[in-house]
């Protein structure tokens, strides 16, 4: 099957009309004082674009232009030595790709990031973990959160209850507790980054006995123990994520801290774990795991009071269930241990 064209030998830009040819592997350029036999392999062809000729680039800088697409196309096909050129011009196959491309970055989303982000978060320094509880507290003792009405005698006995728990193994006793109160976060707690663990008088208030209060700060604890709060946060900025991963280095976050830990919606997986891991300590020290499950539902009830109340053009505010999801198989798993 032979081809005309115009070939430019890459030196001048006189035209030179030519016929081609594919034999075997090899392409066979013949004009008047002109014969190119040159390896298919060693050639360059540009995927069509729009209804311009087709373009064959040879190493030396030449090239050669076919007006006959379809001819072209036909010759790439029968010698063989085309795929790639096929599969261009063809729908299905872009179609393909991009749900390759789609289901990879997925794939990437929903494995890669959490464990960087696991990985990560092992490399941050204790010294800027602290900085996070620090600026959470610096920034939401103006606005959000109140100074605890509870009395010092009240915060210290939960304190002491707290002291006399027996820890796992190599387990961290540094963890502070700090008491604040919120009407607009109501009954809620949280883990941070650093290893505090925010208690709001309303839950305080909320639980029937300090066996509840203990087994909310046993939850937070296998937050603290999993870096559930650091993970998710870095998860959330792909930036303090690659700077965490190559330098340890996180204060990219700290200015965003407060706003990232308030809404952090923790996985059913950081949920589990943090439930085993207070439903471990609690039985070690002869609570029974029922009680988490007790100040689960008083704080659902509370929750869905709490929600009827509101209008509906108001900010929904954050409450303890909002960031601990899937309430009731959660409630039913610990009845059942």
């Amino acid at each position: 099957m032979w081809l005309t064209a115009v070939y430019y030998d890459g030196r001048q830009a006189r035209p030179h009309p030519v016929t081609l040819c594919v034999e075997g592997e090899k392409l066979l350029l013949q004009g008047r004082d002109i014969v190119r036999r040159e390896a298919l392999a060693s050639l360059k062809i540009p995927p069509p674009l729009g209804s311009t000729p087709r373009l064959i680039l040879f190493a030396d800088g030449a090239r050669c232009e076919v007006a006959d697409r379809q001819g072209f196309a036909e010759m790439l096909q029968d010698a063989g030595s085309s795929a790639v050129a096929g599969m261009e011009n063809s729908w299905w196959y872009a179609l393909a790709a991009l749900l390759l491309t789609l289901s990879l970055l997925v794939v990437a989303y929903l494995f890669g990031l959490p464990y960087a982000a696991r990985a990560a978060a092992d490399q941050v320094p204790v010294y800027l973990l602290e900085r996070m509880d620090t600026q959470f507290f610096a920034s939401l003792d103006q606005t959000l959160l109140k100074p605890s009405t509870l009395s010092a005698k009240r915060r210290q006995t939960i304190q002491d209850g707290w002291q006399r728990l027996a820890l796992p193994p190599g387990e961290d006793r540094s963890a502070n507790i700090e008491f604040r109160a919120s009407p607009a976060l109501g009954a809620n707690a949280f883990a941070l980054p650093g290893g505090s663990v925010l208690l709001l008088d309303d839950l305080v208030s909320l639980a029937s006995n300090d066996q509840e209060i203990l087994a909310v700060l046993a939850h937070e604890m296998g937050h603290v123990h999993e870096k559930h709060a650091l993970r998710q946060m870095l998860q959330a900025s792909v930036i303090g994520l690659a700077m965490a991963w190559y330098i340890g280095d996180v204060s990219s976050l700290l200015a965003v801290a407060p706003t990232v830990l308030l809404e952090t919606r923790y996985s059913r997986d950081f949920e589990r774990r943090a439930d085993a891991f207070a439903a471990e300590l609690l039985r070690a020290n002869g609570i029974p795991v029922s009680r988490l499950a007790d100040i689960l539902e008083k704080l659902e009830a509370a929750h869905q009071t709490a929600v009827a109340k509101q209008p509906v053009e108001s900010v929904e505010a954050m409450d303890y269930l909002s960031s601990h999801p899937n309430t009731e198989e959660r409630i039913k798993r610990l009845r059942g241990l």
